[in-house]
């Protein structure tokens, strides 16, 4: 005699194939090899849009049939089937530059619907689907096709995720933040100053004034075609796709770093700056005799005098 499968092992999108045993209005009971028999609504009988008004008409009893696991609720004995084939990727897995290859299902003028195994079709718009202008979807694309794909933007929350047929960039609008420094490589050198790759979908500009602190005439004194350099974001517009970018050190760091390291530093009194001043006048005389003797008090009270008379002179 077969073991039955306890329905607390029995986990969604596990795959069967099973029994007909009985056909109902609302759908079919199923031996799954199961404790008890599962369900198949009438709504889970046929993929995609196409509806089932009867369930005879699609199938009989004893058929075998593959079915998938959509649901368990264990406290009721209860295990609800599907024969449409689950998604293999969750709204967790589509992860920005996740790269993936998938059948194109219809081609628009405006773009072409992919299936990648999610739980819906992406579109790819047209103009994601090559570096080049594309007049036509159908010119580069057709249905069946597989194509590679990579994840731009997905939202379970809004239902939707965004595909393209071109390599992301590496940094994303969202990404970038004025202040942000990057190393990046010119790419164009014009006079009005250098276009620079950081890795988003569109380059920087360095203009000639942000290239140095002082007057510079030509861009191409600073810097070369190819030339790695270090910038920083000044301003961004995500929505005209333009970053601006500077060459220049950040003052304000620089200000914090010398008030910090102004304050570190010990502030003497008019007194004490005196009394330094006299016992450096003292020390050549006091080293010549030994720099082991101790000083006498007649010493004290002469560098005490010089920096009474130092300290009334400056304060006049």
């Amino acid at each position: 005699m077969t073991e039955l499968t306890p329905i607390s092992n029995i986990k969604p999108k596990m795959k069967f194939e099973g029994k007909v045993t009985k056909v109902e209005l609302a759908g079919a009971r199923v031996d799954i090899g199961a404790e008890r028999e599962a369900f198949l609504h009438i709504s889970e009988l046929q993929p995609g849009r196409l509806t089932v008004s009867r369930v005879a008409d699609v199938l009989k009893e004893d058929e075998v049939i593959t079915v998938w696991v959509k649901q368990v609720k264990p406290q009721e004995g209860l295990v609800l089937l599907t024969r449409i084939e689950p998604p293999a990727l969750e709204w967790s897995d589509l992860q920005r530059g996740l790269k993936l290859t998938g059948k194109i299902v219809k081609v628009e003028d405006f773009g072409a619907f992919v299936d990648i195994g999610a739980p819906k079709d992406g579109l790819v718009p047209v103009s994601a689907m090559a570096k080049t202008r594309v007049e036509k979807p159908s010119d580069l694309v057709k249905d069946d096709d597989v194509v590679t794909v990579w994840i731009t933007k997905a939202s379970k929350k809004e239902n939707r995720f965004g595909i393209g047929m071109v390599v992301p960039p590496a940094l994303d609008w969202s990404d970038i933040k004025v202040g942000q420094t990057y190393m990046g490589k010119v790419t164009r050198v014009e006079n009005f100053g250098a276009f620079v790759d950081i890795g988003a979908e569109r380059e920087g500009m360095v203009h000639v004034s942000e290239m140095e602190t002082g007057y510079v005439s030509r861009p191409s004194d600073v810097v070369k075609m190819n030339q790695e350099i270090e910038v920083r974001v000044i301003e961004i517009n995500a929505k005209k796709r333009q970053i601006k970018l500077t060459m220049k050190p950040d003052m304000a760091e620089m200000h914090a770093a010398e008030e910090e390291a102004t304050s570190d530093e010990v502030v003497l009194t008019p007194m004490q700056l005196a009394f330094e001043a006299a016992r450096q006048q003292g020390q050549p005389a006091a080293a010549a005799k030994s720099s082991k003797t101790t000083v006498k008090r007649d010493d004290n009270e002469d560098i005490f005098a010089r920096t009474i008379q130092q300290h009334r002179a400056a304060n006049g």
